[in-house]
């Protein structure tokens, strides 16, 4: 999918970010991403510079911390829509969610209560960093069988899948896709987050690309050339 540069040292260039930022907290007011029109409007404008055109809105869905619903969400990307537009803002916004890999998830699969985007119908899903939720797996095949594209989100922080090759082997061979969030490119080699992006990438195991951005701070700006372009050294950790 992505074209691979190796450097002369060894360390690879991260691949462009492109068109669409997949795994976006944008919303205003909705979960841990920006609180007010205002700095929804600043990540859009971060996003514009870096050459993003769509962005998915992605806020959390956990049951017991963020119970979002799907009527709700959709609410708030119209809101935003509209935002955008009367701002003179020329970036798309889609749908989306990051669920919590949790039996509530199971539930609403059962159901169909889902936001899924792209030509894919991806769904995106986080799991716990350290461990391995018991019902990832269940997670995987049941969006499968219900025709969606199981889509993990930030692969690189899970602690579990680090130490394991071959349960990252085994979700590929179950259909699950891999989103890494593009700062992680960024990292140094002492980051097991940052090595693990570059793995997946030099592997072929990186599906789909995002920000994963809350709010539009330096250490959230994901590409080197936007760095430069504010004057700002991005702080990603």
């Amino acid at each position: 999918m992505f074209s691979l540069l190796i450097r002369r040292d060894g360390l690879i260039d991260p691949p462009p970010m492109g068109e669409r930022d997949s795994h976006c907290h944008i919303l205003p007011g909705i979960d841990d991403g920006p609180k007010d029109d205002h700095g929804a409007l600043a990540i859009a404008r971060l996003l514009c510079e870096m050459g993003v055109r769509k962005v998915v809105a992605t806020p959390h869905v956990i049951s017991d911390v963020y119970p979002n619903s799907t009527a709700k969400i959709s609410a708030a990307v119209d809101a935003l829509r509209r935002l955008f537009s009367a701002s003179g803002l020329g970036i798309e916004v889609e749908a989306g969610a990051e669920y919590y890999a949790e039996g509530e998830l199971l539930d609403r699969i059962e159901r169909r209560d889902l936001l899924a985007f792209g030509a894919e119908k991806y769904v995106l899903f986080e799991s716990p960093v350290e461990r391995r939720p018991m019902v990832l797996e269940d997670i995987a095949f049941s969006l499968a069988s219900a025709g969606y594209t199981p889509l993990l989100a930030h692969v690189e922080r899970y602690a579990f899948l680090r130490k394991d090759p071959d349960a990252v082997a085994h979700l590929r061979e179950i259909g699950v896709r891999f989103q890494v969030n593009h700062p992680s490119f960024h990292l140094p080699k002492t980051s097991g987050r940052g090595e693990m992006a570059r793995s997946l990438y030099v592997k072929g195991l990186v599906d789909v690309l995002g920000t994963d951005m809350h709010r539009a701070t330096p250490w959230d700006q994901p590409s080197r050339s936007a760095s430069l372009r504010t004057g700002r050294r991005p702080r990603l950790g």
